[in-house]
């Protein structure tokens, strides 16, 4: 049986109307003008969190979903960072993965990682040569990264907070050093996201609403500083609108 399907995309056109979107003078706005809301429903987002705790990368969780995996590989290589900085480590599957895209890109990046505890490192991570490794409690953040080591990083830099640990102090611990072109990527501010790590893979554990308080946090913090932070909206909305678990939380140094 011979197939009827036929292709009739214009190719030429498609690729214009990208190249338009991407171009797009508007992409960069305050946080003010950005609304608190997602095409994301509370039900998409669970579901979503069943495959989200099940990704690995090389074997390693990278605790990551694929909405937010696509806009990072994105930005990552748009930006191409010399100097990588995570906020909690986990596994260490997210540092993995993002050396791993540099690296693959031709990026000369540094990529570091900082935890309380690095026990629950993965091996495949640990002895990686392309990933640091601090062990350091972040309500000190200034004894984790010392201004002297920050200064000779070299930029553009791009932060992860995913420690969900005195992010406040330690946004304003790194204001000081953060130059124009840097980025800041701020997890988990969907307020629809689990509140308890394992929902949406666990029956047992229900489902509850993570809530705005860490979504508010950012707000106070970023609404401080307008002149010095804006919402790339390329990367909040790069699959709809805030359709990432990272809620206004792609922010550019300006």
């Amino acid at each position: 049986m011979e197939s009827t399907i036929e292709d009739h995309t214009n190719y030429e056109t498609l690729e214009k109307d990208a190249a338009k979107e991407l171009n797009d003078k508007n992409r960069f706005v305050a946080m003010k003008e950005r609304r608190d809301t997602s095409v994301l429903s509370a039900d998409i987002i669970a579901s979503i969190s069943h495959g989200k705790y099940l990704t690995l990368w090389r074997g390693v969780s990278i605790l990551k979903d694929p909405l937010d995996l696509t806009i990072m590989q994105q930005l990552l290589w748009e930006l191409k960072p010399r100097t990588v900085i995570e906020f909690g480590a986990y596994k260490g599957g997210s540092a993995l993965w993002t050396a791993d895209m540099l690296k693959m890109f031709g990026c000369k990046s540094r990529v570091i990682s900082i935890d309380i505890d690095l026990s629950l490192l993965d091996v495949v991570a640990r002895e990686s040569p392309d990933v640091e490794f601090i062990e350091g409690d972040l309500f000190h953040v200034e004894k984790c990264v010392p201004g002297d080591f920050l200064k000779n990083l070299p930029h553009p830099w791009y932060l992860m907070e995913d420690s969900h640990v005195n992010m406040t102090r330690v946004l304003e611990y790194f204001d000081t050093f953060l130059e124009p072109g840097d980025y800041i990527c701020i997890e988990d501010t969907h307020p629809f996201q689990p509140a308890v790590a394992g929902q949406g893979l666990i029956k047992e554990l229900g489902y509850a609403e993570f809530g705005p308080v860490k979504l508010n946090e950012l707000k106070t913090f970023v609404m401080g500083r307008s002149d010095r932070y804006q919402v790339d909206q390329r990367y909040t909305d790069f699959l709809g609108y805030n359709a990432t678990w990272n809620m206004n939380g792609y922010l550019r140094r300006v």
